[in-house]
């Protein structure tokens, strides 16, 4: 099991590094950017924006908005980096059972003295650490270029970010490898799996948007996921990161049944 895990270690390691090259360069871009943006005033900014454009990304009040936590949080957390790293999830997840069934390395891997489920929890440990790591780097990224800007963010903030963002992605981790288990090719798990991810984002957007919906915002994953609201307080609600692992372990263990009936 620890040879498999170092093996699929070093066989992601360099996607997961140009990952981390384009959710740093997109996050070096929209903090360079705000001191020059915050001079023309972003709270009149945002004024001439359509109201539910920036209900869609997520913003309740154009003086939230003209913060710094607002501002990235709208721009480069509450959606693009989620769906970044949601791929890289879905991808992962989806080579685990789908896509070594779908390449017929599967009997090669289960011909070594190693059982289904050891295979699987080894893969998901390796999807799951590179995972924290996007998050944490992506984070830390973050907090080095606001100061080298001199833009106020809180370490507290950027903490409890890190933390329920880690939490929320594993849950779509779960979701993404019980997808695996259930299809037959890579790309049909990683295409579900981000439609899902969309699909959630869109209902809370449309909470947001629609009188009648606002009270049924409690049924997307993305209501446990609020970046401006955390980096502002940095203050986590546990009981959401309870309900988001708990997703991680029913999809993870759905999957290790499935798999284990499945007939190779």
């Amino acid at each position: 099991m620890y040879n498999i895990i170092i093996q699929k270690l070093k066989e992601q390691f360099r996607g997961v590094i140009y990952y981390f090259i384009g959710l740093f360069v997109y996050a070096w871009m929209i903090v360079g950017l705000y001191p020059s943006i915050e001079k023309v005033d972003l709270e009149k900014l945002y004024a001439t924006y359509p109201k539910e454009m920036l209900k869609f990304f997520g913003a309740n009040d154009l003086l939230s908005l003209s913060k710094f936590e607002g501002f990235i949080s709208m721009e480069f957390l509450s959606l693009f980096f989620i769906l970044i790293v949601s791929f890289y999830v879905a991808a992962s997840a989806g080579s685990t059972i789908a896509g070594s069934i779908e390449k017929k390395t599967i009997e090669f891997q289960l011909s070594q003295p190693i059982s289904r489920i050891k295979l699987v929890l080894s893969e998901a440990f390796v999807g799951l650490f590179y995972t924290l790591a996007l998050v944490v780097c992506s984070s830390l990224s973050i907090y080095i270029l606001a100061k080298m800007y001199s833009v106020d963010v809180s370490l507290k903030g950027l903490l409890a970010f890190s933390m329920v963002a880690t939490v929320f992605l594993w849950a779509i981790y779960g979701i993404a490898i019980f997808i695996s288990s259930l299809l037959k090719t890579k790309i049909t798990v990683a295409a579900a799996t981000l439609s899902l991810v969309m699909g959630f984002y869109v209902f809370t957007a449309m909470t947001n948007m629609v009188d009648k919906l606002k009270n049924y915002d409690k049924l997307s994953l993305f209501y446990m996921y609020n970046p401006q609201k955390l980096l502002e307080t940095g203050v986590v609600e546990w009981s959401h990161v309870l309900v988001l692992l708990g997703i991680l372990f029913r999809g993870l263990i759905s999957s290790l049944i499935i798999f284990n009936k499945k007939d190779l």
